[in-house]
């Protein structure tokens, strides 16, 4: 936000400098860029006139001008301009002027006669030809007849001043305006607010003799104010407004459409001018475009629309793209006689959403799509038929449409001031509180230690105790607020929780294992779940959503590493290992916890390749959870949706399930557009941080005594788990199995219709001696015994 420092002048009685008022308002939170200084590339050019010309003695396209430049001395200027004529007043750039075109002004001669400077075009000053009407001649820019001769050319053609640029936070929309950068810059140096007039003349006619309005969406436009404005006088505006709009980068056009730019820069609230007479039937009605509907934009362009995008129409056809541009076909023009102010408020999802999708990024867009107050656009559209009276462009016509199904009501925070002092470590007497809340707007009142906050409407961002603590803090200063060092009611804890702990540990084992660390958005839409083949589950929805992609906050992984997988192999990079440590959001349905959101935290892999496969993946988790716990993971046959149903498991460790682990199914490979087979593991990191023994972990010498191995196939039913089988081997054991682990699955006709082969390598050890061949043997008969009785296993 470029906010010119003497146009906060008009709103505040500021007496610092442009650097003092940047370091106070950066105390109070407020984010500056830095400072920048209109025309500063244009030093030591004043505004000269011509007394006399002279031709030059030995040059024919070269004259003397002799210049009055409003000192006691005139300047000698030697020229090749054609166009320049006694009693012109031109700019006139002395020795040692600097130019925004590179040049350095010097005394020199030309063909023996001497010159003490340069005439300038306005190419030279770089100005803007449309702006500056003339500076686009050939030859020298002719300035008006009235211009006094010395006054520097930055303050004659009003490119002079401060401008500060401040860095507006998502949740301040309200200081995407003077007013609002106004209000803080008043807080920060404790001087008076001055509210602009908005008082105005209107005539004894009906509003709605002219023009009716109909919001056939009436979510996505929560409020319409339209007011008419006949016997318009289209000129241009005066210099005090050009220049104001100047300082905020935008160009001046004509009188009407500067008022609709200067209220917004003024107000925050972008507004639009119709002609009334392009308005079909007199009717303005805001409703969502037609599939493949199309309009011309003030930029010449056509646009194709299409039914999420909320449109400004006549009777007959779209006039304009609500919150973002007017259309050409009811544009203000040079014979405009009577025109329709808009001042509404539209949904700010959708007007981002629109923007977006036409690639179309405008002023009134931006402002839309940060929100902007319903309350906001009367006072704007007051301000702007204020501004019609004051210029003298045109007769108020009396009343005005006001289509309103938003909330105007003002809000109300209650906020403890023990639990503000508490919260952020101060001891602030509650008189203090209430006089930095009101420096902001915020009328407070006390009951007890109970402050009772009455929400300027523009400010949005405050809803909760929280909120209003915060306005405290950086009235009181964060500079004044102590550093202490963090507190913990036990002091043998560790700074860090368990769960961050085992986050790290899970974190560095990952990166050493070849796995890449991704960070994705918290943000999801319908159509993600739509794609896992999973039903929208219950979630939270964002009140200020991107779009209908980012609507709602994920209560999965899943779909968010699919399209990482898919960005890179659309890129061609196929080889991947992949995971991201982040959180899932819910509904708290839990009445004993005072959260309205319960968070998750989860962990999710993905690899694929021609080296990558399920049981690689499945080995990275074993190894994993032996390091986080010393137990064994098993895995047991589940059915998931986005997984193959014969090549997805869930994941155990004792009673504890830790996840889910599969092959992508084939048709979400399709919907994500990734080629290639991808293997993911999804785990419920609570889960995995009960398992954490590394603490009690101990480590054992190398073994004395050599092992016995035996190898075992049995043959089973095909639809017998191989970790079933694994996991009975190992218990039915005893203390002599050392491991075991599968190495072969084998299916046949010759084994029989339905039947598989498991084939499992055995080591067995004792600590105190070598096994006997009996003792192997016996052990081995003891678990082929247990298989058979519990899996009819027989001995292949």
């Amino acid at each position: 936000m470029l906010a010119s420092y003497t146009w906060l002048k008009d709103y505040v009685d500021i007496k610092e400098t442009p650097e003092e008022l940047a370091e106070k308002m950066i105390m109070t939170g407020n984010g500056v860029e830095g400072i920048r200084e209109i025309g500063a590339d244009i030093t030591n050019v004043v505004v000269g006139r011509i007394d006399r010309l002279e031709k030059h003695p030995d040059a024919d396209r070269l004259q003397i001008c002799t210049i009055d430049i409003g000192k006691d001395e005139p300047v000698q200027i030697v020229t090749g301009a054609t166009n320049v004529f006694e009693g012109a007043k031109v700019p006139a750039a002395l020795v040692g002027a600097n130019l925004p075109c590179g040049m350095t002004i010097k005394k020199g001669k030309l063909r023996g006669v001497e010159s003490y400077g340069m005439l300038c075009s306005g190419e030279e000053l770089c100005l803007d030809a449309e702006e500056y009407p003339g500076s686009d001649v050939n030859g020298i820019y002719i300035l008006d007849e009235n211009a006094p001769a010395g006054q520097d050319i930055r303050e004659y053609l009003g490119i002079g001043g401060s401008v500060i640029e401040f860095e507006i936070g998502a949740n301040r929309p309200d200081c995407l305006s003077m007013i609002g950068i106004a209000k803080e810059a008043a807080a920060a140096t404790g001087s008076a607010f001055k509210e602009p007039d908005t008082s105005f003349a209107a005539n004894s006619e009906d509003v709605s003799d002219y023009i009716s309005v109909e919001v056939r969406n009436t979510e996505s436009c929560p409020r319409y104010m339209a007011a008419a404005v006949k016997d318009i006088r289209i000129a241009e505006s005066p210099e005090w407004m050009k220049k104001r709009l100047r300082e905020a980068g935008i160009r001046a056009i004509n009188n009407i459409v500067d008022i609709t730019n200067f209220v917004m820069i003024e107000t925050g609230q972008p507004m639009h001018a119709f002609d009334a007479s392009d308005i079909g039937g007199s009717k303005i009605i805001v409703r969502n475009a037609e599939e493949g509907e199309k309009i011309t934009t003030l930029d010449d362009k056509e646009r194709e629309l299409n039914t999420s995008m909320l449109m400004i129409c006549d009777g007959m056809k779209p006039i304009g793209i609500a919150g973002v541009m007017g259309g050409q076909n009811s544009e203000i023009k040079d014979d405009t006689k009577t025109i329709i102010f808009e001042s509404a408020n539209f949904n700010y999802g959708n007007i981002r959403q629109t923007s977006r999708a036409l690639g179309l990024s405008t002023e009134s867009s931006m402002r839309f799509s940060k929100g902007v107050a319903p309350a906001t656009a009367e006072f704007a559209l007051k301000r702007a038929l204020h501004l019609v009276c004051e210029l003298g462009c045109g007769e108020v016509v009396g009343g005005m449409v006001d289509i309103n199904n938003a909330d105007t009501e003002k809000t109300v925070v209650k906020a403890d001031s023990d639990y503000i002092n508490g919260l952020l470590g101060t001891d602030i007497p509650k008189e203090d509180m209430i006089k930095y809340l009101n420096m902001v707007g915020i009328a407070t009142e006390a009951e007890g230690t109970l402050l009772i906050c009455e929400v300027p409407q523009e400010r949005t961002d405050l809803t909760i105790p929280a909120d209003i603590a915060e306005e405290v803090a950086r009235m009181y200063g964060y500079d004044n607020i102590p550093s202490t060092e963090l507190r913990s009611g036990n002091r043998n804890s560790t700074l860090m929780s368990r769960l961050e702990v085992a986050k790290d540990a899970l974190r560095g084992y990952l990166s050493a294992t070849g796995f890449c660390e991704c960070v994705t958005y918290s943000f999801a839409g319908e159509q993600d779940s739509t794609k896992l083949g999973l039903e929208m589950p219950e979630s939270i929805k964002i009140r200020n959503p991107l779009g209908d992609d980012t609507a709602y906050m994920r209560t999965n992984l899943v779909s968010d590493m699919l399209k990482v997988v898919s960005l890179n192999m659309a890129r061609k990079n196929n080889d991947l290992r992949l995971y991201e440590l982040g959180k899932t959001y819910f509904p708290n349905d839990d009445a004993s916890v005072n959260a309205p959101v319960i968070e998750k935290p989860a962990v999710i892999l993905a690899c694929a390749g021609k080296d990558e496969d399920f049981y690689t993946l499945k080995g990275v988790l074993e190894n994993a959870v032996s390091l986080f716990s010393g137990k064994s993971l098993k895995c047991t046959r589940c059915s998931v949706p986005y997984l193959h149903p014969g090549r997805s498991a869930a994941m155990f460790v004792g009673k504890f399930e830790i996840g889910r682990i599969g092959q992508v199914a084939e048709e979400v490979l399709e919907r994500y557009d990734i080629p290639h087979p991808v293997y993911i593991a999804y785990l419920y990191l609570a889960n995995v941080e009960k398992l954490d023994d590394r603490e009690s972990m101990r480590f054992a010498e190398l073994p004395k005594f050599p092992a016995s191995e035996r190898d075992i196939a049995v043959i089973v039913d095909d639809d017998t788990g191989a970790g079933d089988v694994l996991a009975t081997i190992k218990a039915s054991g005893g203390k002599k199995l050392e491991s075991a682990e599968l190495f072969d699955v084998y299916r046949s006709d010759q084994l029989g219709e339905g039947k598989k082969s498991l084939a499992y390598r055995m080591v067995f050890r004792a600590d105190d001696r070598t096994l006997t061949d009996e003792e192997t043997d016996a052990a081995f008969s003891k678990i082929l015994r247990t298989l058979e009785r519990e899996y009819g296993a027989k001995l292949r």
